[in-house]
């Protein structure tokens, strides 16, 4: 025998060789390892692997006994699968269902009475000449109403109706009141009406009050054949002019005038000064350019008192 083929620790005796087996525990299929696992290329010595399991299910052995147990086994799995996946989805249709009853439920408390709106808890801004009669009226049209059902586009509709209010903003403020805020338009002249009455203008020409006796606070004014307005009614265009001319007058020229004349129709509008001295616009449109050429005018100093100044045209006219 060659001594290369006597390598000590290297030969295994026929007899002697042993079987491992490694069990199944969850790792890939078990095997049997026959042989030295160490032998060379060309030796005669042979390693010969078996996985049990595809000898199992390729072996013609197998009995038709230990095929149907897999098979139920299998089922079984199958089975429990399908079962938990069914309670899962009740689980959560019943946990869809228990949040709608509650948010229903959430809901219909608060759109019951217990949450009405109170007035100790309705407050008001900006309200120093609105007519608190009517504001009133309207604020107890929506006490009791739940707070989550108040329409509050239609509360600021109604209140802008209000002649001396301009822009107002409703909110409700949880769980019983609303917060109302008022823009309240700026007075700019009054004029008397047929019956002795004068009515106080704002900018737009809209009526913000009726009352008897000139308030001295605002611009005079002397319309003719301006009918006898009531309160929120827009004036004609003349009296409409001339309270669209004092509102944009400087402080400097505001505190000079004591006079403003205009006809109903608007084709004839002036302006006295504390001087007497009369400016004359002409049709009760375009104002900006006029007021232009009359601060240029006064401030160059050509004006006399009592004199007469037309600014309706480009080109100035001085008079005495």
């Amino acid at each position: 025998m060659d001594s290369k083929d006597q390598r000590p620790g290297r030969s295994i005796d026929p007899g002697l060789r042993r079987r491992i087996s490694i069990s199944d525990d969850g790792a890939p299929d078990s095997v049997y390892v026959d042989g030295d696992l160490g032998a060379k290329a060309g030796s005669r010595r042979k390693v010969l692997i078996i996985d049990e399991s595809d000898d199992e299910r390729s072996s013609p052995s197998s009995s038709p006994s230990s095929r149907r147990s897999m098979d139920g086994r299998v089922r079984a799995r199958r089975a429990a699968v399908r079962r938990a996946l069914g309670r899962r989805r009740l689980v959560r249709l019943v946990g869809a269902i228990v949040a709608v009853i509650v948010l229903v439920a959430a809901l219909a408390v608060l759109g019951s009475s217990w949450f009405g709106v109170r007035s100790t808890d309705v407050r008001v801004t900006g309200n120093v000449y609105t007519n608190p009669a009517q504001l009133n009226e309207i604020i107890d049209g929506v006490l009791g109403t739940p707070v989550i059902l108040v329409d509050t586009d239609s509360l600021e509709n109604q209140i802008d109706e209000i002649a001396w209010v301009s822009e107002s903003s409703v909110r409700t403020d949880w769980p019983f009141g609303l917060v109302i805020d008022i823009r309240e338009r700026e007075p700019v002249l009054s004029f008397p009406g047929q019956d002795g009455l004068f009515r106080v203008l704002d900018a737009d020409g809209r009526v913000l009050d009726v009352i008897d006796g000139w308030p001295f606070e605002y611009l005079l004014l002397v319309s003719g054949d301006t009918p006898n307005l009531g309160v929120a009614e827009f004036a004609p265009p003349g009296p409409t002019g001339a309270a669209a001319l004092g509102a944009v007058l400087t402080a400097g020229i505001r505190d000079r005038v004591s006079l403003i004349e205009v006809d109903a129709a608007g084709t004839d509008l002036r302006m006295t000064l504390d001087d007497s001295t009369v400016i004359k616009f002409g049709a009760a449109r375009e104002l900006f350019p006029k007021l232009v050429r009359l601060e240029t005018v006064l401030a160059a100093g050509e004006i006399l008192p009592g004199a007469v100044v037309d600014v309706s045209t480009d080109e100035v006219i001085l008079g005495g």
